[in-house]
């Protein structure tokens, strides 16, 4: 059984149209969510979040809105297990 294990990484504040770049070595889901829903994620409720299953080694996602935004990775319904991730915001 593959635990839930999320990394959670806080992007700071971001202007909208910043390409936030993840770099990941399995299939993951990655997400991106504003300061709201991130503790909603984290209790696992309702939310709303830019993303999905990354199944090419690379992924880019625009920033919707200025704001304080975060990534959250993990392997929730997939069948990886461990998993490494980088993350840069290109503006």
């Amino acid at each position: 059984m593959v635990l839930w294990e999320p990394v959670v990484l806080d992007l700071g504040w971001l202007r909208r149209s910043a390409t936030v770049r993840v770099h990941v070595d399995a299939v993951v889901n990655v997400r991106l969510l504003s300061a709201q829903n991130v503790e909603r994620y984290r209790r696992r409720s309702a939310y709303r979040m830019m993303g999905g299953v990354a199944t090419t080694p690379q992924l880019d996602i625009e920033v919707p809105s200025d704001g304080h935004w975060y990534i959250a990775v993990d392997t929730d319904g997939l069948a990886a297990g461990k998993f490494q991730v980088e993350v840069t915001v290109v503006s």
